[in-house]
């Protein structure tokens, strides 16, 4: 019994996220009722910071991976912001519309059209 408790400690010590949150920017939508987060996601040593933005309700916080945008500099090809990340940017056109655009040449992992019921556009900005 002592040692199946042991083997299922060590096999999920590996089961949490060892990735780290840091919210560059929170933007409120105009009528209040979302906020778009721009954070950086570090993973540890083996992997490079990532730039991600997450559509929220307004008082939640980002956990986990970004639910709308991620991507990286592609190992230095792309601007990077001052968070150590590729740079991009977020900006609400209307309370159902944001905007984003990042950096050309970054790589991009996810690039959702709609979250939350909220219609997302890109821009890709040259250096």
């Amino acid at each position: 019994m002592r040692a199946a408790l042991l083997a299922t400690l060590m096999i999920c010590s590996g089961c949490s996220d060892a990735c780290q949150n840091t919210v560059v920017s929170r933007n409120l939508s105009p009528d209040g009722t979302h906020v778009a987060v721009l954070f950086q996601r570090d993973c540890g040593a083996t992997t490079g910071f990532s730039t991600q933005i997450s559509i929220l309700d307004a008082k939640d916080k980002p956990l986990g991976g970004g639910n709308a945008f991620v991507a990286d500099d592609d190992h230095g090809a792309a601007r990077i912001g001052n968070w150590e990340g590729s740079w991009a940017d977020i900006k609400w056109l209307s309370p159902e519309r944001l905007r984003i655009r990042y950096a050309t040449k970054s790589r991009l992992f996810k690039q959702k059209e709609r979250v939350s019921g909220v219609i997302i556009s890109y821009q890709m900005v040259g250096s």
